[in-house]
């Protein structure tokens, strides 16, 4: 497999039950923020990073999905039935079908102001020390986000669990996907990869310099809009 940071893949399966009632018809990545859709927005970030094939699973509606994108070039997307497989899992069952690693994953419910952090991963990427590369945000430049830090970083760029960090995950990484395909599981997250990382000291971070909207609620959808407005004055 070559190095070639050209591919995506973009979580889209989850019920987005925290956006309720707009999701009862509406899947999550299909929700509006301004005048485009949640997915809209992360492949236009992903496509203006260089990155120009997508892969996307879906499961909640996925039919609302598939129609949205079909006339899109370059977008696959792997309908997970009958259950949801969960971030590792859902990558497991695409990794066969992506021809390069490592790859980027992306969260579909962000808003970001700032570097195009698709570019940022890329140049900070090193693979020969590398399995995954994180991108971090300081709690205080998130908009929305409501939990605590995720992580820590130390000096030369490693990675490891802090619950009361200032440091949150953002949902975008880059990864070399085939090792969700050691997990026996078909159903399990990400944490399961990362934790084995950074036993191996393999997992890495970088730190976003912009702005981060968490919208994976209701009400943040008018926070991450007035975050777009700011973004085009």
């Amino acid at each position: 497999m070559n190095q070639t940071l050209d591919t995506a893949m973009i979580f889209s399966a989850g019920f987005g039950t925290r956006m309720s009632p707009i999701t009862d018809k509406t899947p999550k990545p299909l929700v509006s923020v301004g005048n485009k859709t949640l997915l809209d927005h992360t492949i236009n970030l992903a496509n203006n990073g260089h990155v120009n094939k997508i892969f996307i699973n879906t499961h909640y509606l996925s039919n609302q999905i598939e129609k949205h994108v079909e006339n899109i070039n370059n977008i696959k997307v792997n309908f997970e039935h009958p259950e949801i497989l969960d971030t590792g899992g859902g990558l497991k069952a695409i990794s066969p079908q992506i021809k390069t690693s490592p790859i980027f994953t992306s969260n579909v419910d962000c808003i970001w102001k700032g570097p195009n952090p698709f570019e940022m991963l890329r140049k900070s990427w090193c693979g020969e020390k590398m399995d995954s590369l994180l991108m971090l945000i300081p709690v205080k430049n998130t908009i929305g986000y409501t939990g605590n830090g995720d992580f820590q970083k130390n000096n030369n760029g490693l990675v490891s669990r802090n619950k009361t960090s200032e440091l949150v995950y953002s949902g975008l990484q880059i990864i070399k996907h085939e090792l969700c395909l050691k997990n026996p599981k078909t159903v399990f997250s990400l944490n399961e990869i990362w934790d084995d990382l950074i036993s191996k000291e393999k997992l890495y971070g970088i730190i976003y310099k912009g702005i981060w909207a968490d919208v994976g609620t209701k009400k943040n959808i008018r926070l991450a809009e007035k975050l777009i407005d700011e973004k085009n004055d």
